[in-house]
This record gives structure tokens, C-alpha cells and sequence, in this order.
């Protein structure tokens, strides 16, 4: 399958064929899957509310302005819905897998690696590090913004080596910039200058940032963004322009009203993010920086890669709000790295341990899934027999694969030193774990979103939540705003129970929760209620009798 023939597809198209694979590995799961209720419906119900208001560029959240996100993203939501009459996961899953997919192409027409196999294998290490394949299928517009950012670093490094078109990528890398500003935010503005001008600092160039960061550039970038927000004004008024300028981002990188970390925060999340090449990934970066100190030879691209992922890591740092998929334009260039690193250093054995260590970690839990499932230990039991013999049959085998491919790959690099052919073997097994994953997603849904959960809601009724995350978002289901009690069971009781005035409504509160209470589980056993994965919804049509 990897060597093939002379002229076989595989050697013609190494990168394509990977790319293939991939994507129908995880084709069950961008078809299958529910939306999730934390960013996912919440960008469906934005959507919505923009079609309903005749939104173009300033949002709503149920009323709420949303300035948090520029919006490109809304735009494609906007237009998948318009187009398939509804919000179809498969359609909107492809503006994540796309983006991946154009991105991977990137780096390996950038890289240029002549063994067919070893550009399937980088390829492969792209797509199945942790958080790139979850960015792959997720809706998120952190892949699209990725995705510009590699383009411009890329139409960057064509201008600076004279390979490409001057004045087209001259023109491209503006365009670029500004796309990936206008997909997400300022981190799309500030990375590519911020690398840009490390790299021609180290190189001793920083006299030639003109060159590339000019008045051409710049005045392209802010022609475009006066565009963006003139329309803006014009829909949302100076509020809005003063909340997306100031509030969401000034006030976000200064004191950041959501997700604040430490200074270190990335030290450690930039370990599992391309996980499980980890050691490899990171490994590489080490040795890059101390060829960089010691003044040893290396390649610009190896010296532009290190660069995106140290300048860019130090200035998300610098930022008071952090999340880890906030490194997501780092990943291609921190995995790019090693490949690159190892054309120019040779195979060292520390590389092999930093490949194999982590495949030994994903062999031992395949073991463990294997022997959850064959011997099926007193703890699981109970949750192994409320799901078919389809789905032990299919977590069965995906512990399986991940037993005996990451196995195969430790094969490859210890015993016979193909780094290529053992990642390639630890990626095939990983997404072939992912396609077995995403068959048992019929089952799985209930736990994950709230599409099958609103299908038990009666057309025309009022819906109550109590405990239920997120749950105004439900809109995007039912077209119904929700009554959210939050966490305060005592008044939902006090005015949904004993104050009932017998206006009938859907009660929707976790199963966990509502045992707590005598009172709501009263509600359960004299109106119709319907367990969907762990939610109750009750059809509240009368509350039991009290003295």
C-alpha cells in the first residue's frame, strides 16, 4: 500500500491519497453527528437570529449584541442554512475538513519532500494530532483562520526567496491577513507581522520588513478592514463598533473576562495539543533552537517554522484570556517541524523514542478497551448493557486497531528505523479508531447535543430547563425561546409545582439533578416523561396532589 508501483496513484499523489483516507475515516462523524451545545449551537442560533433580522455584519445572541467574532464564519452558517433549508452538519463540517485539508497541501507544497512516503506520513501527523483532527470536524472557525495564516506565512516565504510571483504575493499576502483577521479576530492580524518580523530579525533582515510589510500591505489590509467596518456601522451603530474594537479585543487581551490563565499556560498545553507527537514535535523545536543559538546551518523554512511557533506562543502568552485551541495556527508549522528537522539532522534515536513512547501509550489503551469489552468488569457493566451489541462491537474494534497498529508502528521505527512507515501506521490506526468512533454516534448523540432531546418536546409548548447547560440554544431546534430556571430548583418548584396554574409545559432537567428532588420527580410519575441519554422530559400536564 505505502511503496505501490512506479506509476501508482499513491507515488504520483502521496499528500492527495492520505487526504482521501482521512476524510472518509471521519465522514460518518460529519454526518452523524449532533451539534454540541457549548459554541457549536450557539453559532446556529446567531445564525439564525442574523436571517431573522436581516444581519449582514453586526449579531445578536438572543438579543444580546455579539461582537465577539468577526463575521465570515456567520456568513458561511448563514448560507449553508439558506441553502440546505436547514443546518446540515455534513454541510458545515466541510468548512472545517477543507480548510485542513488546503492547509496540509500547503505544507507540503511548501516543505517539498521528495519520498512519497514521507509526505503522506507528515501529512498524516498533521491531520491526526490531537487538536487538528478535532478542528477538522468540529464547527469552529479557529481551521478557517488557520488555514489564512499559513497561506500568508507561506505567500511570505515565496516573496522572500523569490520563488513565487512578487507582485502577486504581494497582493496575496494582504488578502490573507486580513481573511484570517476577518475569521476570527486580531490574532489573525498579529500573528503573520509578529512572525514576519522575528524571522527577519533573526536572519539579520529587519531592515527589509518594508519590503513586506510596507505601505502596500498595510494600506490593503486597512482599506478592507474600513469596509468591514463601515458596514458594521451602518447595521449596528457606534455601540457595536465601540464593543468589537475595545471590549472584545483590548479588553479581552488586557483583562479577559473569560477563560484567564497564567503567563505559563501554553508551556503546557502546547504538549498534548499535537499529541500523540508530542515528544516528537516538541523534541524538534529544541533542537532547533539550539542549532539557531550555536549558529548552525538550517534551511529558512526551518528557521520560519520555529519562529511561527515560539513568536506566536509568547504572544498568546502575553494575552490574559487563553485557551488551548488558541495554538491551532501553531500546530502545522510545530509538526512540519520534525520532518523537517530529521532531513536535516539525520535519523537520531531520540526520535524514535519520541515516536515510540507515545505509541506504546495508545497501544496499552487500546488493550484496555479490548479488555473492558471482552471481560466487562463490574464498574461498566451497567453502562455496557444499556448500548446494542453494534456498539460494543464497533468500540471492540477500534481497541482493536489501536492495539495492533501502534504496535506495527513501533515495529517500523525501533526494528527497522522507517520513522515514515511507523507514523504512518500510528495515524492509520488512529483514524480508522476515529471511523469506528463515529459509527456509534447514533447511540452517542443523546450525550452529546440536544437534537434528539427536542424531539420529544410537543409542538406549541412551553419549555422549562433546570441544570441544562447552555440551554437557550435549544432555539435552534424547536424555533422557541426556553424559560431557564438555571440551578435554582427551589423556584422552579416554588412557582412550576406549587404554584402550577395549569397552563401545561416540557420540563427538561438532568436526571442527576432532578433525583435530588422529591418534588420533581413527584412530576415524573403522574405525566408522561421520556429519558434521553442522561435528561429527563417530562410533559407537564398536572402536579401531584398535596394536602
Amino acid at each position: 500500500m505505502m511503496t505501490g508501483t512506479k506509476n501508482g496513484i499513491f507515488t504520483k499523489y502521496p499528500v492527495a491519497t492520505a487526504m482521501a483516507f482521512s476524510i472518509v475515516c471521519m465522514l460518518p462523524t460529519m454526518i452523524m453527528r449532533d451539534f454540541t451545545p457549548s459554541n457549536e449551537l450557539r453559532y446556529l442560533s446567531i445564525a439564525d437570529e442574523a436571517i431573522r433580522e436581516g444581519n449582514v455584519f453586526a449579531f445578536t445572541n438572543h438579543g444580546i449584541e455579539y461582537a465577539d467574532k468577526p463575521p465570515l464564519y456567520f456568513w458561511i452558517v448563514m448560507l449553508c442554512k439558506i441553502i440546505a433549508g436547514r443546518h446540515s452538519m455534513f454541510l458545515l463540517s466541510l468548512f472545517s475538513m477543507i480548510p485542513a485539508v488546503v492547509t496540509t497541501c500547503v505544507m507540503d507544497r511548501w516543505t517539498r519532500f521528495e519520498d512519497p512516503v514521507k509526505r503522506a506520513s507528515s501529512a498524516f501527523m498533521l491531520m491526526t494530532s490531537a487538536l487538528f483532527l478535532g478542528m477538522s470536524v468540529f464547527l469552529r472557525m479557529d481551521m478557517l483562520m488557520t488555514m489564512f495564516i499559513v497561506l500568508a506565512l507561506h505567500s511570505f516565504h515565496l516573496m522572500y526567496t523569490g520563488e513565487g510571483d512578487f507582485r502577486r504575493q504581494s497582493i496575496l499576502l494582504p488578502v490573507w491577513i486580513f481573511l484570517a483577521l476577518f475569521t476570527k479576530g486580531p490574532v489573525g492580524l498579529l500573528m503573520p507581522p509578529l512572525v514576519i518580523l522575528c524571522f527577519l530579525l533573526a536572519k539579520g533582515k529587519l531592515r527589509e520588513a518594508g519590503r513586506y510589510l510596507g505601505f502596500k500591505t498595510w494600506g490593503i489590509i486597512a482599506g478592507l478592514s474600513i469596509l468591514w467596518l463601515t458596514g458594521v456601522y451602518l447595521d449596528g451603530g457606534r455601540s457595536y463598533i465601540e464593543n468589537l474594537l475595545f471590549h472584545q479585543t483590548f479588553g479581552r487581551a488586557v483583562n479577559s473576562f473569560h477563560h484567564s490563565e497564567p503567563f505559563w499556560y501554553y508551556l503546557v498545553c502546547i504538549w498534548y495539543v499535537t499529541a500523540p507527537y508530542c515528544l516528537a514535535t516538541i523534541g524538534a523545536l529544541g533542537v532547533s533552537a539550539v542549532a539557531f543559538f550555536r549558529k548552525k546551518e538550517m534551511s529558512d523554512i526551518e528557521l520560519l517554522f520555529g519562529t511561527a511557533v515560539i513568536a506566536t506562543v509568547f504572544m498568546l502568552s502575553c494575552f490574559s484570556g487563553k485557551l488551548a485551541i488558541y495554538l491551532a495556527p501553531v500546530i502545522p508549522f510545530l509538526v512540519y517541524l520534525f520532518p523537517v528537522v530529521e532531513q536535516r539532522t539525520g535519523w537520531k534515536k531520540w526520535m524514535g523514542a519520541a515516536l515510540c513512547i507515545p505509541a506504546g501509550l495508545l497501544a496499552l489503551a487500546g488493550l484496555a478497551v479490548v479488555a473492558v469489552i471482552c471481560f466487562r468488569p463490574a464498574p461498566v457493566v451497567g453502562l455496557l448493557g444499556g448500548y446494542s451489541f453494534a456498539f460494543r462491537g464497533f468500540t471492540l474494534a477500534a481497541g482493536i486497531i489501536l492495539a495492533v497498529f501502534p504496535i506495527a508502528g513501533i515495529f517500523q521505527i525501533a526494528g527497522r528505523g522507517f520513522w515514515e512507515k511507523g507514523v504512518f501506521c500510528i495515524a492509520t490506526g488512529m483514524l480508522l479508531a476515529v471511523y469506528c468512533g463515529s459509527m456509534m454516534m447514533p447511540q452517542i448523540n443523546d450525550y452529546v447535543g440536544y437534537g434528539n432531546l427536542c424531539r420529544h418536546i410537543p409542538e406549541g409548548r412551553e419549555i422549562v430547563t433546570l441544570r441544562v447547560h447552555r440551554p437557550e440554544n435549544i432555539d435552534v431546534y424547536t424555533g422557541r425561546q426556553v424559560t431557564d430556571y438555571g440551578r435554582d430548583a427551589e423556584k422552579f418548584i416554588e412557582e412550576r409545582i406549587s404554584g402550577f396554574d395549569g397552563t401545561p409545559y416540557s420540563l427538561v432537567v438532568r436526571e442527576k439533578r432532578a433525583r435530588e428532588y422529591p418534588a420533581i420527580m413527584a412530576l415524573t410519575q403522574v405525566n408522561a416523561c421520556s429519558r434521553v441519554g442522561d435528561f429527563l422530559v417530562v410533559d407537564v400536564e398536572r402536579v401531584p396532589l398535596t394536602e
